[in-house]
């Protein structure tokens, strides 16, 4: 597919713990095409957060093609791996952390900043007010 923003082909994450090795993907094979939303479901302890990690180069599949972007994010090392998460991805953790004596806006600006996007604030402000949060830009 031409517009494939996502490739996973036979994708197999296996961690070792205190237990031995634990299969936590077996074989997920995956196309998302640029502009189409998907929404992944499942039990707590099912692998969604796992596959997440990997299509942000933050764990690295044991097996499989991992392709995001155009890239295969196999073959790159940790600091490649950075610089493709700030052009390519913003990323939310479910235990988020924001800088309790800057402002929203100045939290949404700081990493524009520091990807030295030009308007860092004008842009910042923009994307508030394109989530809802316009209002709450000065708090």
């Amino acid at each position: 597919m031409a517009d494939t923003i996502i490739s996973l082909k036979d994708v197999r994450l296996s961690l070792v713990g205190n237990t031995g090795s634990v299969d936590i993907l077996r074989g997920i094979t995956l196309e998302v095409a640029k502009g189409e939303t998907v929404g992944l479901v499942g039990p707590s302890g099912s692998g969604k957060s796992s596959l997440l990690m990997l299509l942000g180069g933050l764990e690295r599949a044991s097996s499989g093609l991992v392709r995001v972007a155009g890239q295969d994010l196999k073959t790159m090392d940790e600091d490649a791996l950075a610089r493709f998460r700030r052009k390519n991805m913003g990323i939310v953790f479910q235990s988020f952390h924001l800088i309790p004596t800057m402002t929203a806006r100045e939290n949404v600006a700081t990493p524009l900043e520091l990807a030295g996007v030009r308007n860092a604030f004008d842009r910042a402000e923009a994307e508030l007010q394109a989530v809802g949060l316009g209002d709450r830009s000065g708090h």
